[in-house]
C-alpha cells in the first residue's frame, strides 16, 4: 500500500467546482467588457476624462489578461482533476482482459 488513499469521485466532484468557478470568471469576464465598452464615452470632456481615454487601453488589456490568465488556470485544475481520478480509476479497477 502506497501510505495513501484516493477517492476518484472526490476528483471529478472537486474538477467540477472547478469547472463551475472558470464558468463564473467567464460570465463577469462577458459582463465586464460589456460594462467597459457601455461606458467607455462618459469618460467626461475635461483634462481628467481625456487622461483617463489614454490610459484605459493598457488598463482593459491588463484586467482582461489577468482574467483570461484566471480561466485558463482554473480550467487547467479542473481538467488535471479529471485525469488523476481517471488514472487512479485505471489502477483500482483495469479492464477485463477477455479471450
Amino acid at each position: 500500500m502506497s501510505g495513501y488513499f484516493v477517492q476518484p469521485g472526490a476528483l471529478h466532484r472537486q474538477s467540477k467546482v472547478y469547472d463551475e468557478l472558470a464558468h463564473n470568471a467567464e460570465e463577469v469576464r462577458v459582463e465586464l467588457r460589456a460594462a467597459f465598452d457601455r461606458d467607455r464615452n462618459t469618460l467626461g470632456d475635461d483634462m481628467y476624462g481625456a487622461e483617463l481615454a489614454k490610459q484605459l487601453p493598457e488598463m482593459e488589456g491588463g484586467i482582461f489578461a489577468a482574467l483570461g490568465t484566471h480561466i485558463d488556470e482554473l480550467e487547467r485544475i479542473a481538467s488535471n482533476l479529471n485525469v488523476s481520478a481517471r488514472n487512479y480509476q485505471a489502477v483500482e479497477h483495469p479492464p477485463v482482459k477477455r479471450s
